[in-house]
């Protein structure tokens, strides 16, 4: 008797869940946005290895004693764009040194053909880059390494 009930109640379960209807609805939004993007391009003509003096009648008048500063040429940056495409450059100071822990600054800075500000380029630009060197008087001589870092942010 008790396996008669069991396969009853089973039966009526199982006919139950099978007279039931599921109904579910969803729904879907997306969103869709685009950007019309010009190409850019840049392309470097960097200086990597240059000669510095280091003499005394370097240092400026209203420097420090002990200083001297050099101006170094570090190449030039060609930037291509369509006229509507703005480009700041952002640059940040090398620190050089060399095996024996020896080092000094380089201070980068950009002057453009035509352009008053170099820091802001728009359409086709040549940046031409220097840098002042500032090491110390008596600066040991030999191979120095270091990097600079520039940044380019498109508008």
């Amino acid at each position: 008797m008790k396996a008669v009930l069991a396969i009853l109640f089973t039966a009526t379960l199982q006919s139950m869940f099978a007279m039931v209807n599921v109904c579910a609805q969803t729904v879907a939004i997306g969103y869709v946005s685009a950007e019309i993007v010009e190409s850019v391009s840049a392309s470097s003509l960097a200086i990597t290895g240059f000669d510095m003096k280091n003499e005394s009648n370097l240092t400026a008048q209203s420097e420090p004693a002990g200083w001297n500063y050099e101006n170094v040429s570090l190449g030039e940056i060609k930037i291509n764009s369509g006229m509507g495409v703005a480009c700041n450059v952002v640059m940040k100071p090398a620190t050089l040194s060399d095996t024996n822990g020896n080092g000094f600054t380089i201070e980068p800075s950009a002057t453009s053909y035509g352009q008053a500000d170099a820091q802001r380029t728009d359409g086709n630009q040549t940046l031409i880059m220097t840098g002042r060197a500032r090491m110390m008087q008596g600066q040991a001589s030999g191979l120095y390494q270091g990097s600079y870092t520039m940044v380019f942010a498109y508008n």
